[in-house]
């Protein structure tokens, strides 16, 4: 059970070769990035373009590993248009702070996935940027703890578990 990014291999690894791809900048550019020197976290990779300057979030590549915990792709979607506006403004929040922060953070959160699955979902979100000012790309890790199947169908917009949440900067 990860508590830190520290604690989860793959979060730790996206956040080493982040780190490793910024050298001394304040964060690395989407060209920056090679995924042939990350096969081992494709699968848990998304990546969410900032558009208008923060006033949407549209998902560039969700990686298979989040796609089979959701059980949706929403690759080339908008934040906006997949959940309700209470769920889609506790996301937009995680980019928004990154935004402003210019710096990764890690997301602990419960939820109830679209296959009906009891999920905590941890994740470090890191900013991009291609001048080096302004973040332009979010760039996030994915790994789910999984819960057993619900036996009912419970509303994958509903809010998050707040035991289960968590928010670090790094």
């Amino acid at each position: 059970m990860a508590r830190s990014y520290a604690d989860d291999p793959i979060l730790l690894e996206m956040f080493r070769y982040w780190d490793r791809k910024r050298g001394g900048r304040a964060m690395p550019a989407r060209r920056d990035l090679d995924p042939t020197e990350i096969p081992k976290l494709l699968p848990h990779l998304r990546i969410t373009e900032i558009i208008e300057g923060g006033r949407r979030f549209r998902y560039r590549l969700v990686g298979t590993a989040i796609v089979e915990a959701f059980g949706s792709d929403f690759t080339g979607k908008y934040v906006d248009e997949l959940y309700s506006p209470e769920r889609a403004a506790a996301i937009e929040s995680n980019y928004r702070r990154v935004c402003a922060e210019k710096r990764p953070i890690f997301r602990r959160s419960r939820y109830i996935t679209l296959k009906g699955y009891d999920i905590i979902a941890n994740r470090l979100l890191a900013p991009l940027s291609e001048n080096g000012r302004e973040v332009d790309i979010v760039i996030a890790a994915l790994t789910f703890e999984f819960g057993s199947a619900l036996e009912r169908r419970i509303d994958p917009g509903a809010a998050a578990d707040p035991a289960a949440d968590h928010l670090e900067i790094l």
